[in-house]
C-alpha cells in the first residue's frame, strides 16, 4: 500500500512523523510536493524530498499518483493566487480517484477565517464576538464598544499579520490611521474581541476523538503560536472543551484538525480551526505522536 504525503518541507517534524507512522502500519510512504505533479498524466516530476530523506530506504518510489492508495495532506504551501488555486484543484481531482485527508474543501474552509466562522456559528459552536467589514467606521465603533480588539488576516497562519488595538483617547487618530491602512492593504477587516489571556489551548482532533492537547503560553508579548516562540505544556481538557473541539472540527468538515480554544469566564470559545496542523507541540509537551491516529483514520476509510 502506497500512501502519499502532500508536503512542502521534507524536514518538517510532522512530515517525518507521518512517514514513520505509515511505515509502522506496514505501508509505504510517498512524500511529494503538489507543484511536482504533471497534470496531464499525474506523474511526479521528481518525488519531493526523497533525496533529503534517503536514510529511510523504505520510502516508496512511484512514478504516478494513481499508484497511491490514499493521500494525507500535511501542507499545501503558500504562493501566488493561481498557484495555490491550481494545487487545490489538483487535490480536488485526486480526491475523486482516492481517499484524501484532509479534503481540499475542508482545508479551504479552515483556512478562510470568515467562512469557518460562519460554519462554526451555524453549528452552534461558541466563538468570540467577531465582525467582518469593509468600513473603517464600523471597526472604530467596535473598538469603542469593546475597548480592545484584534484584527486578523482572513487567510492568515502562524499568528502572522495579527494587530492589536486598544481604545485610548490619546491614540484615536493613530488607531484610525492604522485601521484604514490595514483596510487599504486587505480590502476587508476581520475584527475580533480581544480575550485577555496568557495561554490558549491547541486540541488535536482526529475524527470524533481527541488525539492530544496542549496549552500554548506566550513567551513574550501576547501571541501564543509555537512558531512565534510560544511554549507548549501538557493540559487535561474538560468534557466541555472536548465536545467543543470535536464539534468545531466536524463543522468545518476536517478528518483531523488543530482546534484553538480560549478560556473565558463563560466557558471556552473557538478561536480558529487549522486544517493542516503540526503535531510537534503535542509531542514535545506530552510525548504523544498524533500522526499515528491520522494514518489510522486514512486506512479505516479504505
Amino acid at each position: 500500500m502506497n500512501i502519499g504525503i502532500a508536503m512542502t518541507d521534507p524536514g518538517d517534524w510532522t512530515t517525518r512523523a507521518l512517514i514513520k507512522s505509515i511505515l509502522a502500519h506496514d505501508a509505504i510512504p510517498v512524500p511529494f510536493r503538489l507543484d511536482e505533479i504533471d497534470s496531464h498524466d499525474f506523474k511526479l516530476s521528481g518525488v519531493g524530498g526523497m533525496d533529503e530523506m534517503n536514510e529511510m530506504n523504505e520510502i516508496g518510489g512511484v512514478d504516478g499518483l494513481d499508484e497511491m492508495s490514499g493521500i494525507i495532506v500535511r501542507d499545501v504551501g503558500a504562493g501566488a493566487f493561481e498557484e495555490v488555486s491550481f494545487k487545490f484543484d489538483l487535490l480536488r481531482i485526486l480526491s475523486e480517484r482516492m481517499r484524501v485527508i484532509n479534503t481540499p474543501e475542508s482545508i479551504r474552509n479552515a483556512a478562510n477565517k470568515y467562512y469557518s466562522l460562519h460554519l462554526l456559528r451555524r453549528s452552534g459552536v461558541p466563538v468570540p464576538e467577531t465582525v467582518v467589514t469593509c468600513n473603517a467606521d464600523v471597526a472604530m465603533d467596535l473598538l469603542d464598544e469593546l475597548g480592545e480588539i484584534v484584527v486578523k488576516p482572513i487567510f492568515g497562519y502562524k499568528g502572522i499579520g495579527i494587530e492589536r488595538f486598544r481604545n485610548d483617547p490619546d491614540r484615536l487618530d493613530s488607531n484610525r490611521n492604522s485601521i484604514e491602512e490595514l483596510l487599504s492593504e486587505r480590502g476587508v477587516l476581520y475584527l475580533q474581541e480581544l480575550i485577555p489571556m496568557k495561554r490558549d489551548l491547541r486540541v488535536f482532533v482526529v475524527g470524533d476523538r481527541i488525539a492530544g492537547s496542549i496549552y500554548r503560553y506566550a513567551s513574550c508579548g501576547w501571541i501564543t503560536n509555537l512558531s512565534q516562540s510560544g511554549v507548549p505544556e501538557r493540559c487535561v481538557l474538560t468534557q466541555e472543551q472536548e465536545e467543543i473541539a470535536i464539534r468545531a472540527s466536524s463543522a468545518v468538515g476536517t478528518d483531523f484538525a488543530g482546534v484553538d480554544l480560549a478560556e473565558t469566564g463563560n466557558g471556552s470559545v473557538v478561536l480558529e480551526v487549522n486544517g493542516t496542523p503540526s503535531g510537534k507541540g503535542i509531542f514535545d509537551a506530552c510525548g504523544v505522536d498524533v500522526t499515528g491516529d491520522v494514518v489510522d483514520r486514512l486506512i479505516m476509510g479504505f
